[in-house]
C-alpha cells in the first residue's frame, strides 16, 4: 500500500500559507494567536499520529501479504510433494503389478509344466503296477533298438505271463488278481537293474528288456526272474503257489547286422519271445528262449519265424528244462518230415 508523506508536513504548509503577522503584544489579538498556534499544532500531532498509524497498516499489510504468500508456497509445496509421492506411488504400484503378474505367470506355467508333467506321467504309467505301460516301452524299445551294443552282446527282450492266473481270479476273485499282479510287479522291479526297461505289457503280461547282454547273461537274468517272481499267495481258506512262465530274444535276434530288415527291430524278438513263451507254458513255471546265429543268405527272417526249432544251425534252443529243448526239436523235425511226406 502507498505511503502519503506529504501528510506529514501538512501543518507546515498551513502555517507556511498563514499570513504573516507582526507578532502582536499581549491582548485579545495576541491571544487568538496562540490559539491558532496551539489548534495548528494539534492538528500537527493528528496528523502525525494518523500517518504512523497509516505507516503501521501498511507495514501489518505488508506483513500480512508477505505471510499470505509463504502460505501460498508452502501449500503449492506441500501439493508438489503429494503430486510426486503420488507419482511414485503409483510407479511403484505399477512395478508390484507387473512383478506379481510376472510371478502369476512364471507360478502358472511351472504348474502346467508340472500338471503336464503329471498327466505324461500317467500316459506312461500302469495304474495298478505303477510299471511303465505299453505305450512307454514301446517308445523305449524303438529307441534301444536304434542303439545297438557292443561287440559280442544284444539287447534281450523277456515276455512273461503269470501261470494259472485265470484260475486266481475264478477261485479267489479279481481283488486277489490285482493283488498278484502288484506283487509280482514289485518282485520283478526289485529283481532288474535300474536301467532295465520293466513294463507292464497287457493282463498278466510283464515285459523285461535289458541292454548288452551274452547269451550266457540272458539265460542267467531268465533264470533269476523266474525265481524272484515265484512266491506263495495266503488267502482266507487256502495258499497256493505263484509261479511265471518266460520267453525270451535277443534284439538283433540273428548275430549279423541286418541292417533294416525284420529281424533287426524289437517286434521281431517279441514275436520270437512270445513263441518262445508259448513253448514255456506248456510246462509252466519254466523259461525258454531262442537265440539266433548268423541268417544264411538263402534264408529269411520270416522263415525263421514260423519254425524257429526246425533251423538248429541258424536258432539256438534255450530252456530251464533240457527235455523241452529235446522234445521242440524232435516235434520240428517231425513237422518237416510230414510236410515232406504231403509233397511227395
Amino acid at each position: 500500500m502507498a505511503t502519503f508523506p506529504a501528510l506529514r508536513f501538512a501543518p507546515l504548509l498551513m502555517l507556511a500559507l498563514l499570513p504573516a503577522t507582526p507578532v502582536a503584544a499581549p491582548g485579545p489579538q495576541g491571544d487568538a494567536t496562540e490559539l491558532q498556534l496551539a489548534q495548528c499544532l494539534s492538528l500537527q500531532s493528528s496528523l502525525n499520529r494518523q500517518s504512523q498509524a497509516l505507516a503501521d497498516l501498511q507495514a501489518r499489510t505488508r506483513i500480512s501479504a508477505s505471510q499470505r504468500e509463504l502460505e501460498r508456497l508452502r501449500h503449492a509445496h506441500q501439493i508438489e510433494q503429494l503430486q510426486n509421492e503420488k507419482r511414485q506411488l503409483a510407479y511403484v504400484a505399477a512395478i508390484a503389478i507387473l512383478v506379481l503378474l510376472l510371478g502369476l505367470a512364471t507360478g502358472f506355467g511351472l504348474l502346467l509344466r508340472k500338471r503336464h508333467g503329471q498327466l505324461r506321467r500317467l500316459s506312461e504309467v500302469d495304474a495298478l503296477t505303477g510299471l511303465n505301460n505299453r505305450h512307454a516301452a514301446t517308445a523305449a524299445l524303438n529307441a534301444m533298438a536304434l542303439q545297438p551294443g557292443p561287440e559280442g552282446t544284444r539287447h534281450v527282450l523277456f515276455l512273461i505271463d503269470v501261470d494259472h492266473f485265470k484260475q486266481i481270479n475264478d477261485g479267489h476273485g479279481h481283488h486277489t488278481g490285482d493283488e498278484v499282479l502288484v506283487a509280482l510287479a514289485q518282485r520283478l522291479k526289485a529283481a532288474c537293474r535300474p536301467t532295465d526297461l520293466v513294463a507292464r505289457w497287457g493282463g498278466e503280461e510283464f515285459l523285461v528288456a535289458c541292454r548288452n547282454l551274452t547269451r550266457e547273461q540272458a539265460e542267467q537274468v531268465a533264470a533269476r526272474l523266474r525265481r524272484a517272481m515265484a512266491y506263495t499267495l495266503e488267502t482266507a481258506h487256502s495258499a497256493r503257489p505263484v509261479t511265471v512262465s518266460l520267453g525270451l530274444a535277443p534284439i538283433p535276434f540273428f548275430d549279423a547286422g541286418v541292417g533294416a530288415s525284420a529281424a533287426s527291430r524289437w517286434d521281431y524278438a517279441l514275436r520270437m519271445a512270445d513263441r518262445a513263451l508259448y513253448a514255456a507254458k506248456r510246462h509252466r513255471d519254466a523259461w525258454v528262449g531262442y537265440w539266433g546265429a548268423q541268417l544264411p543268405d538263402d534264408a529269411t527272417a520270416e522263415a525263421v519265424l514260423e519254425q524257429p526249432e526246425a533251423a538248429p544251425e541258424i536258432v539256438s534252443v534255450m530252456s530251464s528244462v533240457p527235455r523241452m529243448v529235446t522234445g521242440a526239436s524232435e516235434i520240428a523235425r517231425a513237422r518237416s518230415l510230414r510236410a515232406l511226406r504231403a509233397q511227395g
